[in-house]
């Protein structure tokens, strides 16, 4: 089974969680309360264990074991953590909420049919926008009660960004469109040169930006799709977009990691790599850390495109610091703790017979292990 690392630190999310086998519709939460025991088992008749000794070397302590309901055979598409919440996409079109505080079920529902597929949802205030390839749902978080449904007219191919009242898609075919919610109608539309993969960004209270798999790189005025500044690399991504406000940083399959002003397009850096650059990078208080074939997980001045350490044993997604001086990375196969000023590794964690990853905060933050089997799992700092 392949393995996805995670997506940005601005939206706690991922690329799609792949789950391989049924997950257990079990309404609630399943957990026990001894910290005593060598290890803690995730749920009833499953493969994963919780090893509490190595946790704590990690600096982290199980908190709870909940299950997201699904239907009979389905798997988990999407997860993302909130600071109250865990939003859940399955197959067959559930969509349910989890406290964070408990893991205890909010709500569950399916959405629209069975066949349906859907884009990882997005959440401003306690409004939770969910669409699939054809339509724009609006559902209240706290009870998932439907506040809309809008028919989008288009096909659309990644999650929406929500700016004001507009809800924001790109498309297969390079179109880059705005949705008024308020009032149901089409914007604005843009044409890139290529599909469009990956969600846009919001940049300032003024300008978004998008790319296209061709390496069509823009920014544009959300309200009315004025251009900005506008770049052309040789390739897409697979990763999201990260901004400062300053400037755009791009993990790009063309095989280099890119650094643009968002002002002007001026290119700030780039670094090259000898294959495409296919893990999320994270943009911390300055720093890009990144993972590249040659350098394995690198720290990068944002700025300047100077490289800080790199240690080329190590790769992965950087998940979270802990007390501004450890770098916790999921690297697929285990959890590292790194000291982030050198890029030591201080301690390391095996993991096994996971599906992914999430965390809920780019500083001391949470982190929810999704098993094979459906399940979540929240760890907190000690």
């Amino acid at each position: 089974m392949s393995i996805l690392f995670e997506k940005s630190f601005s939206s706690c999310s991922l690329f799609a969680v792949l789950l391989a086998g049924s997950a257990c519709a079990i309404g609630g939460c399943a957990s026990t309360s001894s910290n005593t025991s060598t290890t803690q088992r995730v749920g009833a008749d499953q493969e994963w264990n919780v090893t509490h000794a190595d946790w704590a070397e990690i600096g982290y302590e199980w908190q709870w074991t909940g299950f997201p309901p699904l239907q009979p055979n389905a798997l988990i598409d999407h997860a993302t953590a909130y600071h109250d919440v865990l939003v859940f996409q399955g197959s067959g079109s559930t969509l349910s909420v989890l406290e964070s505080s408990t893991g205890k079920v909010r709500w569950s529902r399916q959405v629209d049919r069975p066949s349906t597929v859907f884009q990882e949802s997005v959440r401003l205030g306690d409004t939770l926008y969910t669409a699939s390839d054809t339509e724009l749902w609006e559902l209240n978080i706290r009870n998932g009660n439907t506040l809309d449904r809008d028919s989008l007219g288009t096909l659309v191919n990644t999650s929406p960004l929500i700016v004001d009242n507009l809800a924001i898609f790109g498309t297969l075919s390079g179109e880059l469109f705005a949705w008024q919610m308020e009032n149901d109608f089409k914007l604005w539309s843009y044409k890139f040169d290529g599909p469009i993969h990956v969600p846009a960004i919001s940049v300032n209270d003024d300008f978004i930006a998008a790319m296209s798999e061709k390496g069509d790189v823009r920014t544009l005025e959300s309200m009315n799709a004025h251009s900005g500044m506008s770049v052309q690399i040789a390739g897409g991504t697979d990763a999201t977009l990260l901004t400062d406000g300053v400037g755009l940083y791009i993990a790009s399959k063309d095989q280099s990691l890119y650094a643009f002003d968002v002002e002007d397009g001026f290119r700030f850096w780039r670094k090259r790599s000898s294959s495409p650059i296919t893990v999320q990078h994270t943009l911390h208080e300055g720093i890009i850390y990144a993972t590249t074939e040659d350098t394995g997980l690198t720290a990068i001045d944002s700025a300047t495109g100077d490289t800080l350490w790199s240690n080329k044993s190590i790769g992965g997604w950087a998940l979270t610091v802990l007390d501004a001086n450890e770098l916790i990375v999921w690297s697929g196969y285990e959890l590292l703790a790194i000291d982030i000023e050198r890029g030591d590794v201080i301690t390391r964690m095996p993991l096994s017979n996971i599906a992914g990853i999430r965390t809920n905060s780019v500083n001391d933050g949470d982190i929810y292990i999704i098993t094979l089997e459906g399940s979540v799992a929240k760890f907190s700092l000690k």
